[in-house]
């Protein structure tokens, strides 16, 4: 299984500092999505600590932070035919589904 990843852009964008606090841009994968979120941790972004992270929709996947677990969950959009036509919330997208290819900009922001 593939772990998430992160390829920061080059310098200065990619790794800057606004002390105390360090912003990180770039480009993140989720790797091979598990069910209730990929695990992501500070030294991922090159931060001690998290406090922030928002990582941009792409292809059809919209990314969800989750503080209190460290995880980042994916949802993708369904016909909403199958659904009898109504308006649904977006999915989770399923157990072992392989994102590796989606990639996502991001913005992460901590110490």
């Amino acid at each position: 299984m593939a772990n998430p990843a992160v390829v920061f852009d080059a310098q200065p964008g990619g790794k800057s500092t606004m002390f105390p606090r360090k912003i990180r841009r770039g480009t993140f994968s989720c790797g091979t999505y598990a069910t209730n979120g990929a695990v992501v941790t500070p030294s991922l972004f090159g931060l001690n600590r998290i406090d922030d992270i928002d990582i941009q929709p792409t292809g059809g996947y919209v990314f969800e932070w989750l503080p209190a677990t460290g995880k980042v969950k994916a949802y993708r959009q369904k016909d909403p035919a199958a659904a009898g036509g109504a308006d649904i919330p977006l999915p989770e997208v399923a157990n072992a589904v392989d994102l590796t290819a989606v990639l996502s900009r991001f913005r992460a922001e901590g110490v």
